[in-house]
């Protein structure tokens, strides 16, 4: 077997459709078919179970899926590494982020003003697969701090609630999420990391939020929250402005516990460019900084 038939074997595995996977590939669905014939006539096992013109990827199949991933990632970090120990190839590196995104374009001014010759890609929610797949950095939030391997806490940061400035619960310094929970609020839409630790903090307050509305822009979130719409739970941090609009207060919660964790996590089975490393270690000063300037 050899690299090619490898490759071709990971893209049918992923798509599960010969013909789909031959566009993807730019080879002919006959080219295809022998590659994979010859692969399974090698490894003496069937490795797809074909259904008419269907294939769908058997426990065969998906036990070499997990090799195959792993051999073809390694010889593309060799090939990084191999380059980069020669001096060629354009550097890059590639970071998926999905919390803290209003800081990003600050991030990625600071990030470019010292390193200009570094190509820097950014993904965010909504990426496709293979793009999240390929990052060398996702940097994410949780309800819970982490001692995984290749993860670090970048930052610690509260979570308060934005409400409008006429009503009497601004007018405190701090309250209990409790006192909140007949309120109508506005979150962000599910499957953001946000609005699953701000759904659980309200589970732990005792209430399930009555949300009015959904919206991931902030910026039109403090908007709706000025006009009086809503609350909302801000980041304290990492949503910065949103306390400008004089219509708009900001209320600390004492009860339950309001924070979330910003974690960086490196990618454990790619080689990491001096690129990449660059990347990381800029990542981890800045939200330092922003930590302490809080």
């Amino acid at each position: 077997m050899d690299i090619v038939q490898l490759s071709n074997f990971q893209v049918l595995a992923k798509m599960q459709h010969m013909t789909h996977a031959a566009d993807a590939l730019h080879i002919a669905q006959s080219a295809l078919s022998r590659s994979l014939k010859k692969l399974e006539e090698e490894l003496g096992v069937q490795l797809f179970d074909r259904v008419g013109k269907y294939i769908s990827l058997n426990e065969c199949g998906q036990i070499f899926l997990r090799h195959v991933d792993v051999m073809l990632s390694e010889f593309e970090d060799a090939k990084l590494e191999l380059n980069e120990q020669q001096g060629k190839g354009k550097q890059s590196a590639a970071l998926s982020m999905y919390a803290g995104s209003k800081l990003l374009p600050e991030i990625v001014r600071g990030f470019k003003d010292k390193y200009p010759d570094i190509s820097l890609q950014v993904m965010q929610q909504g990426s496709t697969y293979e793009s999240i797949v390929s990052s060398d950095i996702t940097v994410y939030s949780s309800i819970n701090s982490t001692d995984e391997a290749d993860t670090l806490v970048l930052m610690e940061e509260s979570i308060c609630l934005a409400l409008p400035s006429n009503h009497p619960l601004a007018q405190k310094a701090s309250i209990k999420l409790l006192e909140a929970a007949n309120e109508p609020f506005i979150c962000l839409h599910k499957g953001k990391g946000l609005r699953e630790i701000t759904d659980e903090l309200c589970r732990q307050a005792g209430f399930t939020p009555n949300i009015v509305l959904e919206s991931d822009s902030p910026g039109t979130v403090r908007d709706l929250v000025s006009v009086g719409v809503g609350f909302t739970f801000v980041p304290k941090i990492s949503w910065p402005g949103m306390g400008d609009d004089p219509n708009v207060t900001l209320v600390e919660i004492e009860e339950p516990v309001c924070s979330r964790f910003v974690i960086m996590k490196c990618r454990r089975e790619r080689h990491l460019t001096g690129a990449a490393l660059k990347l990381k270690e800029y990542l981890v000063d800045y939200f330092l900084k922003k930590s302490l300037s809080a």
